[in-house]
Parts: C-alpha cells; structure tokens; sequence
C-alpha cells in the first residue's frame, strides 16, 4: 500500500500544536479550560450586601496577571450614586500584590471615608462592580433569609412556605431503628432539621448550631422578636429564633438515651437520590452513642435552660435535668467512646476523625466536655463544673468554635457570664488565649491578598471563615484593637462577593448568588432554597469537581460539587452569628 502523507500529515501537525499549547498551559489556565473556575473576568469585587456607615469599606480590583496581562486600569476608581448616576468620590488604588492560589493580581480601593447611606457601585474605567449599600439596616432582610433555612428544612412535618414556594408533606414521620442492638429496637427520632445537604440528621451539627444561635439570643434578644420569621408558630407572643431552635431541641431530647448517653444521628443506609424528602421511605437507622456528642448535648441543652427559663419554665427544667443525666453518664464514662461502625457512614457522613478530618482534637472528648462544663456552671452556679473546667482548660488547643472543637464558645460565655464570683485567674487565662488565637487569625488575613481568615481550605471552609471572623471580634471587645474588628468585617466582605469568583456564597443573597447547591431536595425537584450557605473552597477536593490544592481556588458553583457547594445548618449559624457580632460594634 502506498504510504500517502496527506493522510497522516495534518493530524500530526495539529495534534503536536495542541500538545504544545496544553503543556504551556499553568494549572490554572488548564483548568479555566475545564470550566471549573468561573468569572475570571477582571473587575472590581464588593461585599454585594454592602457596609454599615461606621464600618471599614474596601473592594478589590482583580484580574489575572497571566491571562489579563493586558487590562489597563485606571489610576483611580469613582464611587457612583446608582440612583442619581452621579459621582460621589474619587479614590486611589493600591498597588498592586500577587495572590498565589489564583495569579490573581490585586489592588485595593479604600472608600471608608464614605459613610452617606444610599446604594452605590464602583467604577473604574471600563468596570463596575455589582451594586451594594451603605446604611444601618441593609442586613435585615439576608439576616432573615438565612435563619428562616431552617424552617425550610425541618423534618417529621410538612412545609408550606407561602415565602419561598417549598412545599412537601411529612417526611421521614418513622425515624429511627436502632441500628447497632441497643433495646428496645427503635425509638422515636422524628424531628430536627435535614442537614449536610441531605436527610439526614447529625447530634453534632445540631447542637453546635442551637449552642451558637441562642448564644446570640442571650446577648441580643430584642434583635430576634416574634413575628421576624413568618413561620408557623409567629404571633405567639415568644422569639421566633427560639420556636426554631426548640424544634431542633425537642429533637436532640430523643436521641438521649435513659442512661443520659447521646446517639449521633439519624439517617437511612442509602442516599436517598433524585427524591423528595416525603418521597424517601426507607428505613431510617439511629446510629450509636458517643461521649463527644453526649457532651455537646449537656452543654446546649445547659444553654437552652436559661434562655428559656423566663418564658417556659417547665421545658427550661426539662432541658436542666437533661443536661445533668449527660454529664453524670460522661462521669460514670471517663474515658471517649463512640459506638461505631463502618457500615453506619453508607447513606450519611460520618461527623468522627476520618481521612478528611484529622484534627487531633477529634482523638479526645475533653474539649465537648470542658464545653458542657463551662455551660453548666454558668447555668447552675455549682462549683463542681467550674473547677472541671479550669482544672482541664489548658490541655486542649483552643480553636474556633465548631463541631471538631466547640471548647472556645464555653470559654467565651464563661467570660462574659454575669454569676459571681468567678475565678480570676480562669478569667485571664481565657483572655490571654482570645487574643493569642486572633493574633495567629489576624496573620493570616494580612498575609492572603483576598484578607481571608483561612490558611486550611478543607470541607466547611466558609464555616472556618466565619467563625475566625467572630473569633477576631470576641479579641476586639477585650483590647479594642480596631484592627481585630477590620480583619472580622473582611471575613464577611469574603462571604458576600469580594473574592475571586465575584460571587456570594449565600443562595438568594447579593447580585452573584450561589446558583448551584449540592442538596438532595433542590437537586431532585429543581427548587431553590433561600438563605443557605455553602461549604465553600476545600483543596481536598473529595468530589474531583474542583481543581485539588489551589486553595481558595478549589470551589466550583456545581450541583455535583458535594465538598464545595454543600449545606449543612453549623454554616449557616456560623454566618448569622458573624454578622450579628458585627453590627453590635
């Protein structure tokens, strides 16, 4: 056979063409290039919700050195009235500073002089940013949306939302089989909140979303009012952040055990795909106990006594005396023990130390008990638990405050409880960590060009986000550091659109919302969720849907994208509880 070239040469020649121009291709290009990474426009990016007057005021100016090596910017960037069209003020930009994760080239424009209330965007040259706001009340209605998520994902009851359309009746009305042999052979686990993104329904994220929801309430409880929700028990004359959290409580009560041991949750053996959460009928297991989640049970049920010992005295007893039954199991159980096996994780995630989450602190239960200590002294006044608690405070680290490690919300009550006497040696040493981890948090910020709050893009990043935001303000309050409260308004400023995506990171909230959240319901019925914050960029990336190890890079808008855009209501307490610290400075 004759040999022709015409055949075999072009093929060649191309293909050594795109061979040449894939292997030039950056990482972060190939991976533009993959769709994973959108709006790598250059512009201006803006917490869309916007600032208060007193607040710091900065967006950035970001565009990629290695693709948009060719924009030019304008010397300075103009502050427009969108109601008027007119120009408010003329600012400067910094120069500009390289982020690594994304070759992002960043230059910041600072407006904080600005504090005329109105609506305003951006401008500099050709690019605008996305509308925001300058005023005293502008976080109202995102605080709303976010803490109504969770009325929208009870469980056990129907849902008839005249707000946001979702509709479905009962669902999951014959939780739970007791999966791993206790007697009896089922209890009732009907209740809570559907969580992770999914159905089921985790001890652990509930109790540290309760713990720091009425937390907030117990500082600011004219900030939460009947009515402010529109849910079904509005106009009973009591807060409606309480109902809710006592739907998630009356839920945790029964997964106590007579003994005063916790179960850890409840879920079916399979992931209940492409259903509704009436339509998923499958048997519905309540998985083993466990000391860490015995513990947090003790310290928000301690919590949830005195926040409601005013207004029902007899749950407020009920909550107590289920507090005291946990801690005197955790007595007779000294050492961890969780009730575990590997078949338990087939349909539900794990919530224990796995190969995604490593954190020493999940090799001990010292930290859930110091929590349940602190909680319960500030409660009961009994000095059993307060020397519980600073004879143990220094042998965990102190971190931020989440369901791995929840010993620093106990320290913070404990600091600012009003029962006397207390200890003032407890007292110091507790100040002395505050403002030693805001210094290790304030760090990081002023290292990152994007001013986030986070070195460790793991799953729940936004949560870390959040929560080092709140741990900046709690350092704030004591040294009145103003720096502390910059870096915390930054974490919200992260959340709310300035960052790389030009994206909030809230469904419903800000001209770039999330659009695409990994969630059983939302994925099956094409529905939307208002007010539910995802996950956020994990460099892990368990899904293989974002690029691994690009930091905050590693996030996609992607349905499928379980690690990065899935919920789960500690994120969503983490957010709210941020933004109310924040306007109370």
């Amino acid at each position: 056979m004759k040999f022709r070239w015409n055949n075999y040469l072009l093929p060649i020649v191309v293909g050594v063409i795109l061979f040449g121009i894939l292997f030039s291709l950056d990482s972060d290009v190939e991976t533009l290039l993959q769709g994973r990474i959108p709006n790598k426009k250059p512009g201006i990016v803006v917490n869309q919700v916007g600032y208060l007057p007193q607040w710091q005021k900065k967006a950035f100016f970001r565009h990629n050195t290695g693709l948009d090596s060719q924009v030019k910017l304008q010397n300075t960037t103009q502050l427009i009235d969108r109601d008027t069209n007119k120009e408010i003020a003329t600012f400067s930009l910094t120069p500009e500073t390289i982020d690594r994760d994304s070759a992002d080239g960043i230059s910041t424009i600072d407006f904080s002089e600005i504090s005329q209330q109105g609506n305003y965007y951006l401008r500099n040259g050709k690019f605008k940013s996305v509308p925001f706001a300058i005023g005293t009340d502008i976080y109202r209605d995102p605080l709303i949306k976010l803490l109504r998520s969770y009325y929208l994902q009870r469980c056990g009851v129907a849902i008839d939302d005249p707000v946001s359309g979702i509709s479905h009746p009962p669902c999951h009305v014959r939780d739970g089989i007791l999966a791993n042999g206790d007697e009896p052979t089922k209890i009732d686990g009907v209740g809570g909140w559907h969580d992770g993104g999914s159905y089921n329904k985790y001890v652990a994220t509930t109790t540290v979303s309760i713990g720091r929801l009425l937390t907030l309430y117990e500082e600011n409880p004219n900030l939460f009012p009947d009515s402010q929700l529109n849910i079904p028990e509005s106009g009973n004359g009591r807060s409606d952040l309480l109902d809710e959290m006592e739907f998630g409580l009356n839920w945790l009560l029964k997964m106590q055990r007579a003994d005063g041991a916790v179960y850890r949750k409840v879920a079916g053996a399979t992931w209940a795909l492409n259903l509704a959460p009436d339509e998923d009928i499958q048997p519905r297991y309540v998985y083993g106990i466990s000391t860490p989640e015995t513990a947090k049970f003790a310290a928000v049920m301690a919590i949830a006594s005195r926040n409601f010992e005013l207004i029902d005295r007899e749950l407020a007893d009920k909550y107590l005396t289920s507090a005291k039954l946990a801690w005197e199991y955790l007595q007779n159980q000294p050492q961890m023990q969780v009730d575990w096996k590997a078949e338990d994780d087939l349909g539900s995630d794990k919530y224990l130390a796995s190969q995604f989450n490593t954190e020493k602190s999940l090799t001990t239960d010292i930290d859930d008990r110091l929590w349940a200590a602190a909680e319960l002294y500030i409660t009961t006044g009994k000095d059993n638990f307060a020397n519980y608690f600073s004879d143990n405070l220094d042998k965990v680290e102190y971190d931020v405050f989440e369901w791995k490690n929840p010993v620093s919300l106990g320290a913070i009550d404990y600091l600012r409880q009003k029962r006397q006497p207390v200890s003032t040696e407890t007292i110091s040493q507790i100040e002395t960590k505050v403002k030693q981890q805001a210094d290790r948090i304030l760090e990081i910020v002023n290292q990152n060009p994007y001013n986030i709050a986070s070195d460790r893009f793991i799953w729940g990043s936004n949560r870390t986000v959040a929560e080092s935001g709140i741990a900046l303000i709690y350092a704030y309050r004591i040294t009145d550091n103003t720096q502390y409260l910059n870096g915390a308004i930054a974490q919200l400023d992260y959340l709310l659109g300035r960052n790389h995506f030009n994206q909030t990171f809230i469904t419903d909230i800000g001209t770039n919302s999330v659009q695409n959240l990994s969630n059983l319901y939302t994925r099956a019925k094409q529905i939307k969720i208002p007010g539910v914050v995802v996950s956020g960029a994990n460099a892990t990336a368990q899904d293989s849907k974002v690029y691994k190890d690009k930091g905050h890079l590693s996030y996609s808008d992607d349905e499928l994208s379980y690690a990065t855009n899935g919920n789960a209501t500690d994120y969503n307490a983490a957010v709210i509880s941020l933004i109310v610290n924040l306007l109370e400075n």
